[in-house]
């Protein structure tokens, strides 16, 4: 009865170190695997965007800016222009807690519009975007430029303010 015991207790021994040994195993396994893959990255190089790239980045952005924009505006006057429907009797508004008569058509007409107020109000981060881009894209270039400037001369016993013609070249970086 002893022996057979001790075989019960040893043989429940070696399947738990087995299983413990085998979790470990599948355990370093992909933790070496991850290590691998994320030591095999790339680093990615961040290149600076020329002038025609953010010109061409805000004028797709407008565009976006702008299909957002009308079609936010035709959803509105399709909601406004659908017909009413037929009545379908008081229901109540717990905005104002009242009673309005209900229309057959009032909830995909309020759906419409509410739709086209917020794709009227989603295009304003793309004419934003757009503009700021646009300034990137005058801000990278170089510009050459004449003016009028004055500036401080001695003469005889006197400093007066002499104008004199300036061409300059100004180059952003």
């Amino acid at each position: 009865m002893q022996d057979s015991i001790i075989i019960r207790f040893y043989s429940g021994l070696v399947w738990y170190s087995k299983t413990i040994s085998m979790k470990k195993a599948i355990t370093l396994t992909l933790l070496l695997a991850f290590v691998t893959v994320s030591f095999s990255q790339q680093a990615v190089q961040k290149h600076s965007l020329t002038q025609a790239d953010y010109l061409q980045k805000s004028k797709k952005q407008k565009k976006t800016a702008m299909i957002f924009l009308g079609g936010g505006a035709a959803l509105i006057v399709t909601g406004l222009v659908i017909p009413q429907g037929e009545p379908t009797g008081f229901q109540f508004d717990p905005i104002s807690g009242g009673f309005y008569e209900g229309h057959k058509n009032d909830g995909i007409k309020g759906a419409l519009v509410l739709t086209g107020v917020v794709s009227m109000l989603g295009s304003i981060p793309f004419f934003i975007a757009s503009g700021k881009n646009k300034k990137r894209a005058k801000a990278n270039q170089a510009s050459v430029f004449i003016n009028m400037e004055r500036t401080p001369v001695l003469q005889g016993t006197s400093i007066i303010n002499q104008s004199f013609p300036v061409i300059g070249l100004q180059i952003k970086i």
